[in-house]
């Protein structure tokens, strides 16, 4: 076995210190590296959850669909149901026409008269639109309307010498032309309540058949008189309404042909269709 003098055995023991050396420094930055890690982590994610925004009660509020708390909102949750100033709601309707009173007074046929319900009701069709002005709370506006409506013989009376009365036959075509202030009050989030009354352009055409002494003729012209009418209404989808109402008005035209005048009071029960725009 060969022996190692004392210049081989300081040669090696120089050898294993400076291997040793070698070693430890890689060992150690490696612990450091771990230490470090695992205290930096917690700080990156705290800031994510508490900021200094959120803290001083600045921050913007988070939305719960980014949380996942809720669904996307779909098209109709996001389209507001609110009437904005200058908004129309166009409006149009199915009636049915009620006079209630019918005269025809004046020129040189004899005077015709019909109580309530001896001219039947008669079909209607109508529209318009509603424009929203102001108001908060209530909707505030003007509206325009039209209609159009008649029948064909209809029950009336012609009043002769000594009281006597002759039945006559009437036809009637009557096209209204009407508008006005009108308020329009929210019931709760899908139903509105409104109403509205203003002035009445009427046409109207007049024809009478032949009875004992009463002579067939026609007649037509233009009158003024006046309106009020109401309704409510239920939203179906955003900003669209279906609803009912009623409108009274009160008339006076003036015929030709020598006619004299027709006053017609009436009411039409209404059927309505509405939508915002």
């Amino acid at each position: 076995m060969p022996t190692l003098n004392r210049p081989s055995l300081s040669a090696l023991l120089l050898f294993s210190v400076g291997l040793v050396s070698c070693q430890a420094p890689l060992a150690v930055p490696h612990a450091e590296s771990l230490e470090a890690s695992a205290v930096v982590r917690p700080a990156a994610v705290v800031p994510a959850v508490v900021s200094s925004e959120a803290l001083l009660g600045t921050a913007p509020p988070v939305d719960p669909y980014v949380l996942g708390l809720s669904a996307p909102a779909g098209p109709s949750q996001r389209r507001s149901t609110k009437w904005r100033e200058g908004q129309a709601l166009l409006q149009g309707y199915l009636a049915v026409n009620s006079i209630q009173d019918l005269s025809r007074t004046g020129g040189n046929s004899s005077d015709i008269e019909a109580g309530s319900g001896s001219v039947s009701q008669y079909p209607v069709i109508g529209g318009g639109g509603q424009f929203k002005l102001g108001g908060k709370r209530l909707d505030l506006g003007l509206e325009a309307m039209m209609s159009l409506g008649g029948r064909a013989n209809g029950g009336a009376f012609v009043i002769g010498g000594g009281g006597a009365a002759v039945a006559v036959s009437l036809d009637l075509l009557i096209v209204d032309f009407y508008g006005g202030p009108f308020v329009s009050v929210p019931l709760g989030e899908r139903v509105r309540l409104y109403g509205a009354a203003g002035p009445v352009v009427q046409f109207a055409n007049y024809h009478q058949s032949a009875a004992a002494g009463v002579d067939a003729g026609t007649g037509s012209g233009f009158g003024f008189g006046g309106y009020a009418r109401t309704g409510v209404e239920l939203e179906m989808g955003p900003g669209s309404f279906i609803g009912v109402g009623a409108r009274w008005y009160d008339t006076s035209v003036n015929l030709s042909s020598n006619f004299g005048d027709l006053d017609v009071e009436g009411i039409e029960a209404m059927l309505t269709f509405s939508t915002r725009h």
